[in-house]
C-alpha cells in the first residue's frame, strides 16, 4: 500500500511540472545612477589623485579611503575617511591623521598645471601646520603614479 501511495505522489508531483513558461513582459526603466558630488567637471564620488605643484606628494581621495604620500618613496599614511562639503565652487575635506592632527583638503575647480599635465582641479591640503598646494583629477586621468 506504502509503494502505491508513494508511486502516486512521485506522479502528481510530476504532473504540476511543465506548462508555459512565465515571463515579466512589464516595461520597468531601468534606474539611471544619481552623479555624486561634482566639482569641475570631476565627479567626486569616484577617486581623484592630487599631486604637488612644487613639493613632491600625492594623495587618492575615494569613497571610504584617503591615502596621502608625503614624496614618491615614503610611507603612506590614511586619514579618516570623509564625504566633501560642496559650497561656492569648492570641494572641502575636513578630517584628521590617525595621530588626532587637523587635516583641510580643499579643492576647487580652477584648471590647474602640474608639471606637463593640465588638470581639472586646484589642490590646497592643510595637513597640521603644513599647507602643500598641488592639483587634481580622476586617477584614470591623472595616471598612476
Amino acid at each position: 500500500m506504502r509503494l502505491f501511495l508513494t508511486m502516486g505522489l512521485a506522479l502528481a508531483l510530476a504532473a504540476c511540472g511543465g506548462g508555459d513558461e512565465v515571463v515579466n513582459n512589464s516595461v520597468t526603466p531601468a534606474p539611471t545612477p544619481t552623479p555624486g558630488p561634482m566639482l569641475g567637471g570631476v565627479d567626486l564620488s569616484k577617486p581623484v589623485r592630487a599631486t604637488g605643484t612644487g613639493v613632491p606628494w600625492s594623495m587618492d581621495i575615494a569613497p571610504g579611503t584617503i591615502a596621502f604620500l608625503a614624496a614618491p618613496k615614503a610611507a603612506r599614511a590614511d586619514f579618516y575617511p570623509v564625504s566633501p562639503k560642496l559650497a561656492e565652487g569648492r570641494a572641502v575635506f575636513e578630517t584628521q591623521t590617525p595621530e588626532a592632527e587637523p587635516v583641510t583638503i580643499t579643492m576647487t575647480g580652477e584648471a590647474c598645471t602640474a608639471g606637463k599635465r593640465r588638470l581639472p582641479l586646484a589642490v590646497a591640503a592643510r595637513i597640521g601646520t603644513r599647507t602643500l598646494q598641488g592639483c587634481a583629477g580622476p586617477i584614470d586621468y591623472v595616471g598612476q603614479p
